[in-house]
């Protein structure tokens, strides 16, 4: 069944492929530390660089990340958008992926590694990983497949994807531990902002100062559901 993809997704994605050609173009043919500027560097932030909490989202280290990343984003982008609307959506991703930067600073610092705290960080998969998480709570029947094989509810899907990253973080001594830790702080918070909305707070612009009254879990996340829910059937991810 063909995948449906809202205006906003495409934009975004042309966006990260943009900028993706001129990452490697400026970097391999004209040197330019591209990576150095833009990625997510412990020491370069403390340096007075803090506009790669932001930038670092939209690079990628090469083009097997770079398409794994979109196609999550082009799968349960636009169904999410279609519950919440553009400006929630938007504003939610990057509140994730900005959030676990953060974190992943935390981390590094607490850990001190002077190797580490020299190496960029790049990738959209904080955000990403908050986008599967609301996805999961939205649309928790919808058919994923694990490993490319296995069918399982996206309810599912997201606690073993969760399962998966706290090993890594657990017992991985390279720098993978501290990008898997990135995921699961993306995913974590997600669940405080859906979970903030939950209990009546409204985390986004034009709503009303009041507080609503507070629900016992998260179901408030389907504000605004579609007239079909399920959008002509249920769609898969790979």
């Amino acid at each position: 069944m063909p995948i449906r993809i809202s205006e906003t997704l495409k934009r975004l994605l042309i966006v990260y492929v943009v900028i993706f050609v001129f990452q490697q173009s400026l970097t391999q043919f004209l040197g330019f530390p591209f990576n150095a500027w833009f990625g997510l560097i412990p020491n370069a932030i403390l340096g007075g660089k803090i506009w790669q909490l932001f930038t670092y989202s939209f690079l990628h280290a090469d083009v097997m990340h770079l398409i794994l990343n979109l196609l999550v984003l082009a799968f349960v982008g636009s169904d999410i958008e279609a519950v919440w609307g553009r400006r929630k959506m938007l504003l939610y991703y990057f509140y994730c992926a900005t959030m676990a930067g953060l974190f992943y600073l935390f981390v590094q610092f607490l850990i001190s590694n002077p190797l580490y705290l020299s190496i960029p960080m790049v990738g959209a998969s904080g955000g990403i990983y908050g986008l599967l998480l609301a996805y999961g709570i939205l649309f928790p029947d919808r058919q994923m497949f694990f490993m490319m094989l296995f069918p399982m509810r996206a309810s599912q899907f997201i606690w073993i994807l969760a399962g998966i990253e706290f090993l890594q973080a657990a017992f991985s001594s390279n720098q993978g531990g501290l990008g898997a830790i990135a995921h699961l702080s993306g995913m974590g918070a997600g669940f405080l902002f859906l979970w903030l909305q939950a209990k009546g707070f409204q985390l986004t612009r034009g709503a009303s100062p009041k507080k609503k009254k507070s629900a016992s879990h998260l179901r408030l996340v389907k504000d605004n559901p579609p007239e079909d829910d399920d959008r002509n059937g249920p769609k898969t991810w790979h």
